[in-house]
């Protein structure tokens, strides 16, 4: 056990955090118990521990002393940076940050090495960083979007693609800020994934690295990367998006058996409400498992006289199914039966009921239409509290459901239940919907049966599941700004100190009663944020590793779109250098440069124009400065000369003066190549090459110019090498276990002939760089450092 004494003026609460926030984070990382009293601390644990945790806190509390607001995310970058190299002070992690004024953004160095590139970037006008690759950062197969053509499957949207394949496509989808276009989709490949499912039974894969929404436990809203999240964190789920298809004809010829087939004609050209109606009940109470027979069980009036009157609209006729199942009501029609399944009903056994793809693309009516027959065949409304609850044996159609509810706005709760069925243990699943999500059930969807209407109750009370956590500190600094009567001090008091979390009602009401008196604009906007965005808040449940095929979309604008309902960030400390010295006028243009080489391929014979041609190799360079400033303003900058996106041969004949030039992924450049690219620079100019000597994918009897320049550099003052390790890559820690791995296995070996590399495999997944040449570094939008692709 150990007593330290804090240094006189610092800033304990800052340093502690709220709630002592920031002890608990480093007695998590450390393995130490803190306790603190005034300006001691008391450490109490193994001796190392004990003895990185005092220096630790010492250099936070010297950064208080300076005036620096520490917040749990600077804590955790130190402790993260610590990992790698403990000799570092705190106050160059936190404090040589990038600030991108275009949109009020941080780029922070996520390690040592990353910290020396950006130093070495300011200080020199070439520097050349070498090191690893990093990965993407994708959802897995399988994940709805919300897109401009309905709720689509993410593989759907550019299938065929192979892996490490980016490819253009325009489709809108729904981001923070509405509705976006997408430029690109990118097939990732297998890859590690995190498996995460929140106490609402929402769920969703991501890659690693992949970036989600969350709040903070100061309340603000940040980007965090998917292995960054634990049990317990709050994530955001979008909900009201309001964005579904338009697609309601019906493409349908029937394939007849024989040619003595006389199956009676089905003539059905665009799906209906009617029609929508009819397949949600057979979803629920239908089956369709025996060939040529679509089969309804029920007793109910209503659902009965739409499956009677769908068949007679048919010219179809109905029967019963005889002695011993007197509910059954069944259509012979082979026909039927295929039109069926030809938009999207599966003929197997309940456990597998899917919802049909084409309501999946329908408008909002038709969706409506079938989730009402849906809830009335398969659902139930509780006479306690007038709440509708679905049940199904199918965990894949609840997760559907669950998502399509969130289009129209409604909150819904899935949970597993042991039932049994026929003497036998068997699990189901349940979606309620509750509180004032089931009024807003009840309006938009509704019900076709009278003793379910009657049950129905619009409650708007108890909506503790729907409200903002961690606003206790903002709703205090807002206190804090203005003077206020008693009477709004006690009606505050249990907000403030953090005992409850308001709901939105109550968080409109208490922006209300801080706009009148409070002074605190910064707490007032993020509070006024939160109540813009109504974002649903659901706390983490499990975290689980796993293994998927996974994608990602390019949204240029905000960057983010809705997958599963989950907020999701489609970056870099090179580019975000050179934005900021366009922006500061340090220099009047930037270049970006990438060679156009790909394994196996030459662009004279790859299909299209030069443009079609060269676009894949540059769209990664777009992608990021996208990430760094607004796409319409990056165009213009383009379309002005300010910003030049080419392939590395375009810059042969030029002087490039008075501009940031950027050479990404250079192991693909050839000796000739990254000769004529280092003499074009001319004056106030300012190069930073960028790539990974482990990746190259260059004939095997040409030289990779990155390789060659080490030797031939290494002793010119002016320029710089920064190279990069296993520390620098914030991925999966697999991916630093396998670096290391390799560079212990090259070590003492002399470099190879470029040529006596053996020819990759076909199958082989290559690494890609991330780009805009840096290796891992986090973006931060002046709250938490994030980083998007």
């Amino acid at each position: 056990m150990r007593k330290i004494k804090l240094r006189e003026g610092s800033n304990t609460a800052s340093l502690f955090g709220h709630h002592d926030q920031h002890l608990k984070l480093i007695e998590e990382e450390l393995g130490v118990r803190l306790s603190a009293r005034g300006d001691e601390v008391t450490l109490d644990g193994a001796p190392e521990a004990v003895r990185k945790a005092e220096r630790l806190l010492m250099q936070l509390a010297a950064l208080t002393l300076e005036g620096y607001e520490l917040r749990s995310e600077d804590v955790a970058l130190a402790l993260k940076g610590w990992r790698g190299d403990q000799d570092t002070p705190l106050k160059d992690f936190l404090l040589n940050t990038v600030p991108i004024a275009t949109k009020k953004r941080f780029v922070i160095p996520k390690s040592a090495t990353q910290k020396t590139y950006i130093e070495a970037i300011q200080k020199y006008d070439l520097v050349i960083g070498i090191g690893p690759a990093g990965t993407g950062k994708c959802i897995a197969a399988g994940s709805l979007v919300f897109t401009s053509e309905g709720l689509c499957p993410i593989e759907s949207l550019a299938a065929g693609t192979k892996a490490d394949e980016y490819v253009p496509i325009n489709v809108g989808v729904i981001g923070l800020n509405g509705v976006e276009q997408v430029s690109h989709f990118y097939n990732g490949g297998l890859s590690p994934t995190k498996r995460i499912r929140t106490r609402f039974g929402y769920e969703i894969e991501v890659t690693c690295e992949h970036p989600l929404l969350r709040i903070t436990s100061e309340g603000a809203i940040a980007w965090e990367r998917a292995d960054g999240l634990t049990v317990g964190d709050f994530v955001a789920i979008q909900r009201g998006q309001n964005l579904f298809g338009s697609d309601q004809a019906i493409d349908f010829e029937y394939e007849r058996n024989t040619r003595y087939d006389r199956a009676k004609p089905v003539h059905l050209d665009q799906l209906d409400e009617e029609f929508a109606y009819f397949m949600g009940t057979l979803t629920g109470d239908g089956c369709l498992t025996f060939r040529n027979r679509v089969i309804l069980s029920s007793s109910d009036k209503p659902i009965l006289e739409c499956f009677y009157q769908t068949a007679a609209k048919l010219g179809l006729h109905v029967f019963n199914n005889g002695v011993g199942r007197p509910y059954d009501r069944i259509i012979a029609s082979s026909q039927l039966y295929q039109l069926l399944h030809h938009l999207g009903m599966i003929a197997g056994p309940a456990a597998e009921k899917r919802v049909p793809h084409c309501i999946l693309r329908a408008p909002r009516q038709i969706a409506a239409a079938y989730l009402r027959g849906l809830f009335d065949a398969d659902g139930t409304v509780s006479r306690r509290d007038g709440y509708p609850t679905l049940y199904s044996v199918s965990k894949q159609l609840l997760d559907v459901v669950q998502v399509m509810l969130l289009n129209f706005g409604i909150l819904a709760r899935k949970r597993p239940k042991w039932t049994t069925y026929r003497g036998m243990k068997r699990i189901s699943y349940q979606l309620e919907i509750s509180g004032a999500d089931a009024g807003l059930f009840l309006s938009e969807i509704g019900t076709g049966l009278p003793r379910k209407r009657a049950l129905f109750q619009e409650r708007m009370r108890n909506p503790n599941a729907d409200v903002v956590p961690f606003l206790d500190r903002l709703i205090h600094e807002g206190m804090a700004g203005g003077r206020f009567p008693h009477s709004v001090h006690k009606r505050l008091d249990d907000y403030k100190t953090g005992r409850r979390s308001p709901s939105y009602a109550k968080l409109g009401e208490i922006l209300g009663m801080l706009r009148e008196g409070s002074s605190a604009t910064a707490a007032l906007g993020l509070l006024e944020e939160h109540h813009e965005q109504h974002l649903f808040w659901a706390e983490i449940e499990k975290i689980e590793d796993g293994v998927s095929q996974v994608y990602d979309l390019t949204v240029p604008g905000s960057h983010s779109f809705c997958a599963n309902g989950f907020v999701n960030h489609n970056t870099y400390l090179a580019m975000a250098m050179a934005v900021a010295a366009l922006m500061g006028k340090e220099v009047s243009r930037i270049i970006l440069a990438r060679p156009a080489v790909e394994a196996g391929e030459k662009l004279g014979y790859l299909p299209g124009d030069m443009y079609a041609k060269i676009n894949p190799y540059l769209r990664p360079l777009y992608d990021a400065l996208y990430d760094m400033m607004d796409v319409e303003r990056a165009n213009r900058l383009v379309e002005r000369g300010e910003i030049e996106i080419a392939p590395l041969a375009f810059m042969r004949g030029r002087t490039l003066n008075d501009s940031f030039v950027i050479l990404d992924e250079a192991q693909n450049a050839t000796t000739e190549q990254m000769k004529m690219f280092l003499t074009r620079l001319g004056f106030n100019c300012k190069a930073v090459v960028t790539g990974d000597i482990t990746q190259v994918d260059l004939p095997l009897d040409r030289v990779s110019g990155l390789i060659e320049v080490r030797e031939i550099l290494k002793d010119i003052s002016g320029i710089q090498f920064v190279y990069f390790d296993e520390r620098d890559v914030v991925r999966h820690k697999l991916v630093q276990e396998i670096i290391k791995a390799y560079d212990q296995r090259d070590a003492g070996r002399p470099v190879r002939p470029q040529a006596a590399r053996p020819p990759r495999s076909a199958g082989r997944r290559r690494l890609r760089q991330r780009p805009g040449g840096d290796y891992g570094e986090g973006r931060g939008d002046g709250h938490d450092g994030h980083e998007s692709h």
